[in-house]
């Protein structure tokens, strides 16, 4: 299996809110916010195809936190069918080369404390969490910030 990827465009927005939409359900970014993050530059969003379709998308971008630049990612998304096959190892390895590119000393996100294939995913991708956020999601469901250091 071929997993190619490229720069999202604005024209990908349709099938990248389907799958935001089947990834994360009512807590999904409302498909203004994804076109807003298209469209504007300091995002790095990047599509994953495995032949010729389109099977999942990350989005983030680098910033400044505690005087360090930082690759925040928003939202990794692999649709269903397209799951354990490496499409979101690709997209994570292809975002966390374009941080690095900008200048990043870590990758940092924010995931459901109760995910565990994303925690799984992270954690052999060397995340670690360095923060409990309280309530953080819909119906007081905690979340993790998990941060991995790119200077290695």
């Amino acid at each position: 299996m071929r997993i190619a990827t490229h720069e999202a465009k604005i024209d990908d927005l349709e099938p990248l809110y389907k799958i935001e939409l089947e990834c994360f359900h009512h807590e999904a970014f409302p498909k203004t916010w994804l076109a807003y993050f298209l469209e504007t530059p300091k995002f790095v969003s990047l599509v994953a195809s495995v032949n010729g379709q389109i099977a999942g998308f990350v989005i983030g971008s680098v910033e400044r936190y505690k005087n360090r630049l930082c690759g925040h990612i928003y939202s990794l998304d692999v649709s269903q069918k397209y799951r354990r096959r490496g499409v979101a190892y690709r997209l994570l390895d292809e975002v966390e080369k374009i941080f690095i590119r900008k200048g990043a000393e870590v990758s940092r996100l924010e995931v459901r404390a109760d995910n565990v294939p994303a925690l799984r995913l992270y954690e052999k991708r060397g995340y670690t969490a360095t923060e409990t956020l309280r309530n953080y999601y819909r119906n007081g469901v905690n979340g993790f910030r998990l941060q991995k250091d790119l200077s290695r």
